[in-house]
């Protein structure tokens, strides 16, 4: 029995959520998120659109989704040491992975154009890894290693911009070597000096 064939209440199948994941992915980069339609998904996932609509309720959460599955979720880092914490956090923007570039780039693209895209995409995709970052920086000043005049909003956009910056109009990600190079060279010193 097939998925569309199934009744309520029986577990749907694992294969083509994935399936419908991988496909929106590859229009995303192929085509753009304007193109990426609900009826292309399902075409070039093998499935129908009520499969695709029992996963997620409209395109927007579709995107998000695809771009969700290509990156871990940020997690708060407490290594002992402010520069190993910034480190931590760096990493999330340092990522080797061609097609995760092209997918979020296709998306981040198009967030000028598509308010709620530009919503979606700001709370699921943008905002875990800055208020990662905002809790790292958080926690250093309660332990009194950043003073409280620090600039710690404008030292936490700078990972956030760069990685912006690299992706939609490079179409590059940057790597560790570059992340760390940020850390040492912009944010301790704004941060401890600022």
């Amino acid at each position: 029995m097939s998925e569309q064939e199934a009744g309520p209440g029986r577990p749907q199948d694992p294969a083509i959520k994935d399936a419908i994941l991988r496909s929106t992915q590859d229009l995303l980069i192929a085509r753009g998120v304007a193109a990426t339609t609900v009826d292309a998904v399902a075409k070039a996932a093998g499935s129908g659109k009520a499969a695709v609509y029992r996963r997620w309720k409209s395109k927007t959460e579709l995107i998000v989704a695809a771009v969700q599955a290509l990156y871990e979720p940020p997690k708060i880092p407490d290594t002992g040491n402010l520069r190993d914490d910034l480190l931590a956090c760096a990493r999330h923007y340092a990522d080797d992975d061609h097609r995760a570039l092209l997918v979020l780039g296709s998306v981040l693209s198009e967030l000028g154009n598509d308010d709620e895209l530009a919503r979606a995409a700001y709370e699921s995709i943008g905002s875990p890894p800055a208020r990662t970052l905002e809790a790292v920086l958080g926690r250093w000043i309660d332990r009194g290693v950043i003073p409280r005049a620090a600039p710690t909003e404008l030292v936490s956009s700078v990972l956030p911009s760069i990685a912006f910056t690299n992706v939609v109009l490079r179409r590059q990600t940057f790597d560790l070597a570059t992340a760390e190079a940020i850390v040492d060279h912009i944010m301790l010193p704004a941060l401890l000096n600022g």
